[in-house]
């Protein structure tokens, strides 16, 4: 790369880890993470929210939660990608359980919890088969002044089809047209 005039920096290593970590070569990534800090390059947050999505990409939730506990000893805090990225590849891996302390951890902290925070959680419940869980969630937007858009709306209509609840999929899809979607 260098011989051709481009000298790597914090972007291009991170866009390298990036290629390799979405190619399921979570291991290439640490190497050129190594590689990266031998020359002095100290990773950012989009660094490290990078490998925790390829963490997550290949099962291994762990690391991906090692790798976010490690972010502020390493002046690199997380901001709410990192956490939407963690809690989405949480509840991919089935690790809801997990998932939900962090949910809970950021609602508690006034993090920047948003609908995509919240559609994520409630993806991930309905996954694991907890719809009802997942409906009290999606229903308790409206007294959090929060309106759910249809990404979300589509979230939970899908999460009630899964288990077979054909009814009330039917009911919060007529209210979903009635709200404008």
């Amino acid at each position: 790369m260098e011989s051709y005039g481009c000298l790597r920096n914090i972007v291009t290593y991170t866009t390298l880890i990036h290629g390799v970590c979405k190619s399921k070569r979570v291991d290439d990534g640490v190497r050129l993470f190594n590689e990266m800090s031998r020359k002095g390059l100290a990773a950012n947050t989009i660094t490290y929210t990078v490998f925790i999505h390829g963490y997550c990409l290949v099962g291994k939730p762990n690391g991906a939660q090692e790798v976010f506990n490690q972010m502020g000893s390493h002046n690199a805090p997380p901001d709410i990608r990192t956490y939407h990225v963690l809690l989405d590849g949480l509840c991919y891996n089935g690790k809801v359980e997990k998932a939900l302390m962090i949910f809970e951890y950021m609602r508690k902290r006034e993090k920047d919890v948003s609908i995509v925070t919240y559609t994520i959680v409630i993806r991930g419940m309905c996954k694991v088969g907890k719809v009802e869980d997942a409906f009290d969630l999606f229903c308790s937007l409206f007294f959090k002044g929060m309106k759910p858009n249809v990404v979300t709306y589509t979230t939970m209509i899908s999460g009630f089809c899964r288990p077979g609840l054909i009814h009330d999929a039917d009911a919060l899809f007529r209210k979903m047209k009635e709200m404008g979607f």
